[in-house]
């Protein structure tokens, strides 16, 4: 007799025992239940925390696909910028300077031989027409265009006298040239 005495029938034990196990089945599913609730809480406040990793990590891919765009075009506008730069510094380096040309022309003989006009028959190649009042000059002209031929000169290849004139208003000479 380890329970002590029970005078209760049997159909009244049997409904006891019902009722005990009936609450003790209510406590488990209570159990049961607030352990799911809770577990899929928790699923759920992962799931939100992840998608927000997940968006954050979005905006920050964007972003930074965005400067390397940005950078993927600067740097091919450099590269062409450059390629572009050293086209027009190779042009500019082959390219005549023909205002340097024409002041070594200029500076050829002194100032009582006037140029009266020129012309470009090539790059290198200039038809001069000059005119002077006194005759005594002629002889410099000769002397400078034989010194010309000698080499005397560093800038210039060669000259020639075409012809030489005299007119009303004073001596008149054609002359071609060429540069080195």
């Amino acid at each position: 007799m380890k329970e002590g005495l029970n005078l209760l029938p049997s159909v009244a034990k049997f409904q006891a025992s019902k009722i005990r196990l009936k609450k003790k089945i209510n406590l488990f599913m209570a159990i049961f239940l607030g352990c799911w609730v809770l577990s899929i809480i928790i699923v759920f406040v992962l799931l939100g925390f992840n998608n927000l990793l997940l968006n954050k990590a979005k905006k920050e891919n964007s972003l930074v696909l965005k400067q390397y765009k940005s950078l993927v075009s600067s740097v091919v506008l450099s590269k062409r910028n450059k390629y572009q730069a050293k086209l027009v510094g190779k042009v500019l380096s082959e390219r005549f300077e023909y205002g340097a040309s024409i002041d070594k022309i200029k500076k050829l003989f002194s100032e009582d031989i006037t140029l009266e006009n020129f012309e470009i028959k090539n790059k290198k190649q200039f038809l001069l027409k000059y005119s002077l009042i006194d005759g005594s000059k002629i002889a410099d002209v000769e002397e400078k265009v034989k010194d010309i031929n000698l080499g005397l000169f560093s800038d210039f290849k060669s000259a020639k006298l075409n012809s030489i004139g005299v007119s009303s208003s004073g001596w008149k000479f054609e002359m071609e040239v060429n540069l080195i």
